[in-house]
């Protein structure tokens, strides 16, 4: 005996609806969830990325070196203009803690054209510069390597 139904396979109308508007909502929250979220994420400032850079320019094997070692170049000579931000005045500073007082261990100034400065020729950073700070290895001598911090500070002249 044959057994046929006309009504197999059908939706109601009323919830398939229902189900279309349930997945649209659901993709415009997601849609806004995202946007808040990486709009976020890829708002870098120019100290950040100047940060990165300045650290890729530095580094040796992942180690700073102290320009202690006179076969080293200053750590000025080290930064590639590209690395700093374009028309920003630019401070570079490694900094290690020693006997529970923060060094100064090396530093490099540039003015907004990119140009090498002494350190004591470019007016200290204003208050509201940005300033972006990340740990470091630091080298001081071969074979003694310590915790430090690389801070970059960016402000317009």
């Amino acid at each position: 005996m044959s057994r046929s139904s006309t009504h197999r396979g059908q939706t109601e109308p009323l919830a398939a609806l229902v189900a279309v508007a349930v997945i649209g909502v659901a993709v415009g929250l997601y849609g806004g969830y995202l946007t808040g979220t990486l709009s976020e994420t890829t708002d870098r400032t120019s100290a950040d990325v100047a940060l990165e850079r300045v650290w890729q320019d530095i580094s040796r094997s992942g180690v700073f070196a102290s320009a202690d070692d006179s076969e080293l170049d200053p750590i000025a000579d080290r930064i590639e203009l590209a690395s700093l931000p374009e028309g920003e005045n630019v401070r570079v500073a490694v900094t290690t803690v020693q006997e529970g007082e923060e060094q100064l261990v090396t530093e490099a100034r540039f003015d907004a054209d990119g140009t090498a400065l002494e350190p004591d020729t470019l007016e200290a950073p204003p208050s509201h510069a940005g300033v972006a700070k990340r740990p470091i290895p630091v080298a001081l001598e071969p074979g003694a390597v310590r915790g430090g911090t690389l801070s970059v500070e960016v402000w317009s002249p």
